[in-house]
């Protein structure tokens, strides 16, 4: 009787390398989908951006509110400064609009945290540095509802929602806009060359001068303000249309 072996020892060496080369790929590979393969750039004094990494997170300290884990950070900042009690974060809840950034982990509803000595000026300072004028937020704020807003506003509540780049509702942005970066390490923007020095514009017959950045208002500052520094995020990188709400959720 003749018995025929097929093993590891039989096959030349070459495959089994092969065989091996692919093995430790495809881990590696998983290794760094599981890690969310998080990279943040700070790109200036309080304004960082990360690409990937997202998930929906616990918000430790309010107990059944969740929100993009790159938010963290900014949250706990808010909770140091400002007293906030954080009343609604992630939801696909219909009371908060399909198209903005609840269903996407990336927006905080907001009061004050009374057992911490919060009080509604508090609120107020948060909601002023947010938007100094009205419908012009700050980055990397997308949009801010508080006074002035339907269904928002002090003694209801502040809407806080952060950048980012397009999504639909219920997943994960692949870049977050943040106040701190979420990451334990970030990468500075690299130096950028000195712009060649341009003409003085001249203004048009209709009286509107060439290359001056046109400011409507509904919100949608980030893509047509000038570049950081002045308020806006420079690069004129591809963001999603700012939605402002027109309800809220009264939690009392």
């Amino acid at each position: 009787m003749h018995l025929r072996l097929d093993n590891a020892a039989t096959a030349p060496a070459s495959r089994i390398a092969l065989v091996l080369t692919a093995a430790l790929v495809a881990a590696f590979a998983l290794v760094a989908i599981a890690s969310g393969a998080m990279r943040s750039t700070k790109l200036a004094s309080g304004l960082c951006e990360t690409t990937g990494g997202g998930k929906f997170v616990d918000i430790p300290g309010f107990p059944g509110e969740m929100i993009d884990r790159r938010l963290l950070k900014d949250v706990r900042m808010l909770q140091r400064r400002y007293k906030i009690f954080v009343t609604d974060g992630y939801s696909m809840s219909d009371v908060h609009s399909a198209n903005g950034e609840h269903p996407i982990g990336l927006a905080l509803d907001i009061a004050p945290n009374t057992a911490a000595g919060g009080t509604w000026a508090d609120i107020d300072r948060l909601a002023a540095w947010a938007e100094p004028s009205q419908n012009q937020p700050r980055t990397p704020f997308r949009w801010v509802g508080y006074d002035g807003d339907s269904g928002h506003g002090r003694g209801h509540h502040l809407h806080l929602s952060w950048d980012h780049s397009q999504v639909s509702p219920g997943r994960t942005a692949r870049s977050v806009y943040t106040v701190r970066c979420p990451g334990s390490s970030s990468t500075p923007k690299p130096p950028q060359p000195a712009p060649e020095p341009q003409p003085e514009p001249q203004p048009s017959a209709g009286g509107a001068i060439p290359g001056a950045p046109s400011v409507g208002g509904n919100g949608s500052n980030h893509l047509t303000v000038p570049p950081i520094g002045t308020g806006g995020i420079g690069g004129n990188p591809r963001l999603a249309p700012p939605v402002a709400e027109t309800g809220g959720v009264d939690r009392n």
